[in-house]
């Protein structure tokens, strides 16, 4: 059964509000593009730029910029990937784990303010449903992709 805009809309302006908040906090505590390239080194343990502009839908210079400054400030370390010459892998640091617990337990310290006067099965209710909301849309992110490549690679040899 489809939704109606008003239940959508229920919906999307709170989600909407919270993360321009969260957004509008995490810009006085550190740049969100650098917290996001730490999580996901943090999270992938080794990662490549490419792979970087791709999750966090940037421009590669963007990410290029970024390492650079945090491989200047100690957060992370740059090696030649063995696999592919061309590219890097980007990993963490003794200081840059230190940075993403840092900023892990700033976060969650701040939010659990927000929860304070949630009881836990709500608390963990929301969780399921907002990873159920970020499957969705990965999975419609999915759906409307482009098939890789150019048009003329799309097409059989028999057209």
């Amino acid at each position: 059964m489809p939704h109606d805009y008003e239940d959508l809309e229920r919906v999307v302006y709170p989600l909407a509000r919270i993360g321009q908040a969260m957004r509008r906090a995490q810009n006085k505590a550190i740049d969100p593009t650098r917290q996001a390239i730490l999580q996901q080194a943090a999270v992938k343990q080794q990662v490549r730029p490419s792979e970087l502009a791709a999750e966090l839908d940037l421009y590669p210079s963007s990410i290029t910029r970024q390492t650079r400054s945090l491989e200047d400030d100690g957060l992370i370390a740059v090696e030649a990937d063995p696999a592919d010459r061309r590219s890097c892998l980007i990993s963490l640091t003794e200081a840059g784990w230190e940075e993403v617990r840092t900023l892990t337990r700033v976060g969650l310290d701040r939010f659990a303010d927000f929860m304070a006067e949630w009881d836990a099965e709500d608390v963990r209710t929301l969780g399921r449903l907002l990873t159920r909301l970020e499957t969705s849309v990965d999975e419609a992110k999915r759906r409307s992709q482009r098939p890789g490549g150019r048009p003329w690679q799309q097409r059989s040899g028999g057209e």
